[in-house]
């Protein structure tokens, strides 16, 4: 009996995943393999994960048996199934990692770990480098949605007034990546050791310099995956259809 090829696939980026909890490996390069599996992760859903859903939506092809001999449907539910235990190891695998590199004294920290240096540090790093980069966008039900670019990470801010306990408010800010705004910032310290903190964290520190009109309450990050169910590229007239019409579009 053949082996479908998306679980197969998905047997290969594990073994890329081995390579990041191979202790023989230098920490940096362990890193860079859990990167590794996580893009290729969102590239099978963008494009294995989608054509299987496509296939489901289709009369004709809904039952038809693919290798392994499950339809498009079963191959989901297993699809799902493995991508949750992999899931599962990644994260005991980059905690492990964190782990090892507290032995070598590099500390990954997020804003409430701060002392009080690293807080005025992260504030006026945020002012001078991170805030002229950011664009926040207020949600509201008389607004349609933006749209909302491709892997690219945002955060998503639930917000309480200050003078009323009702109508809370929800944004959305873009996470900068670029050159001038590089995803990890290395804080000042005194000794030896090396402390990391992430730009999205130093965001979150720097909620209430945004928003200063009201308390933000929960912030989510998150990062945007287009599944390519179309299997060709959309216009930006078709994209702009899709998220600001409603009702979706029917394609030839």
């Amino acid at each position: 009996m053949l082996y479908n090829r998306e679980l197969s696939w998905l047997s290969f980026n594990e073994r890329v995943m081995q390579e990041a909890q191979d202790k023989s490996v230098p920490l940096i390069q362990r890193l860079r393999f859990l990167g590794i599996y996580s893009n290729n992760q969102d590239e099978f859903f963008k494009v294995r994960v989608a054509n299987l859903e496509r296939l489901d939506k289709k009369k004709k092809e809904k039952d038809k048996k693919l290798s392994g001999n499950l339809t498009s449907l079963e191959l989901q539910r297993k699809v799902s199934e493995k991508v949750c235990e992999s899931q599962k190891e990644f994260e005991n695998t980059y905690t492990q990692i964190l782990d090892e590199m507290v032995s070598h004294h590099i500390y990954v920290v997020h804003e409430n770990a701060l002392d009080e240096n690293e807080k005025q540090f992260c504030r006026q790093y945020f002012s001078e480098k991170i805030s002229p980069l950011l664009v926040p966008l207020m949600l509201r039900k008389s607004v349609r949605l933006p749209y909302l670019q491709d892997e690219r990470i945002y955060h998503a801010v639930k917000m309480v007034n200050k003078n009323s306990t009702k109508n809370n408010r929800y944004a959305i800010i873009e996470i900068p990546h670029n050159s001038l705004s590089p995803r990890f910032i290395v804080l000042p310290s005194p000794n030896d050791n090396t402390r990391i903190i992430f730009i999205d964290d130093i965001i979150r520190l720097c909620l209430d310099d945004i928003f200063f009109t009201s308390v933000t309450e929960r912030s989510y990050n998150g990062l945007i995956c287009e599944v390519s169910i179309f299997e060709r590229i959309l216009s930006r007239s078709e994209i702009n259809q899709l998220y600001n019409g409603g009702k979706g579009l029917k394609l030839n």
